[in-house]
């Protein structure tokens, strides 16, 4: 891998990792609804504005009606549902649960991929399914009641997120092939932004506002959306899905060292341990480490 794809594995793994710290910024200050809103809102914008700049992107926005409404599905569950669902989980849970329990996208996205498009799962890809869930199960041991106060509905969401990513990536596979990444970012944030812009208005604080929530808003937007975004579909563009999915990996240990550094966050073993167990069984069930019989087809993402 060249070193500027390096560079942009690295900063996107990064970037990913500092949501969950920006989104806890926001904790106490704004709605669930107000900061995905405002999270797709800048996105969009940021974007835009790179297309608005990049003359040579100006043709792929030439999209059919059918194109809109591919997108209007994409944008609902790969963006508007996990944004919402995410930012809301993230009120109760610390960072580093967040960003590993979201790092088992890829397990959901090749269970549908083999219940709907019939992607054909190894035996070491349904291993490492087994372990993944496993690993999720020791993470959140003890940790998921559902009486007032406890976790419960924090993880369902946070589940929620990882099972919504897995359904968009399939859908993006069966029905997106067509549009280019550019145009796929832009109008499915622009369309999420729309669709939350009645429930964020009338969520919107009254309160002042500190300055670390509206630097949480801020970063989400510009650094975790809009210029994620465009390092991620540059990185499939100059290597492959494989390697741009493999930032899963250290999306973690990011989200875990930011939140340290900015939130006094520590790490727990059980954490750790969870961790490991959760990414090592991702990793099989992607086929990145595959054993036995030989490796199916991964699933582009």
């Amino acid at each position: 891998m060249k070193i500027k794809n390096i560079i942009d594995f690295v900063l996107l793994s990064a970037l990913w990792g500092g949501s969950y710290v920006f989104m806890r910024f926001t904790v106490g200050h704004f709605e669930a609804i107000v900061v995905a809103q405002s999270r797709l809102l800048i996105g969009a914008i940021c974007i835009g504005l790179v297309i608005l700049f990049r003359r040579s992107l100006w043709q792929h926005l030439q999209l059919t009606r059918s194109d809109f409404g591919t997108l209007s599905i994409i944008s609902i569950f790969n963006s508007t549902l996990p944004f919402a669902l995410f930012t809301y989980a993230l009120q109760y849970l610390n960072a580093g649960v967040g960003a590993i329990l979201n790092s088992t996208s890829p397990i959901w996205t090749a269970i549908i991929g083999s219940l709907w498009l019939h992607d054909r799962l190894s035996n070491s890809r349904k291993f490492g399914l087994l372990i993944g869930f496993l690993g999720i199960v020791f993470l959140m041991w003890g940790k998921t009641s559902f009486v007032a106060g406890g976790l419960g509905l924090p993880v369902l969401a946070s589940i929620g997120v990882t099972i919504s990513y897995g359904f968009a990536t399939n859908y993006v596979k069966k029905y997106g092939q067509g549009i280019h990444p550019v145009a796929m970012s832009f109008v499915s944030l622009a369309i999420g932004a729309c669709i939350l812009a009645v429930p964020a208005y009338a969520l919107y604080p009254t309160a002042p506002i500190p300055w670390s929530a509206w630097m949480g808003i801020a970063g989400l937007g510009i650094g975790s959306t809009g210029i994620a975004y465009f390092l991620y579909y540059r990185l499939m563009e100059n290597t492959s899905p494989t390697t741009a999915i493999s930032t899963t990996f250290l999306v973690p240990v990011f989200s875990i060292l930011w939140g340290d550094i900015f939130l006094n966050e520590e790490p727990t073993l059980q954490m750790v341990i969870g961790g490991v167990i959760i990414l090592f069984g991702t990793a099989l069930a992607v086929g990145i480490f595959p054993f036995g019989s030989k490796k199916s087809k991964l699933a582009k993402t």
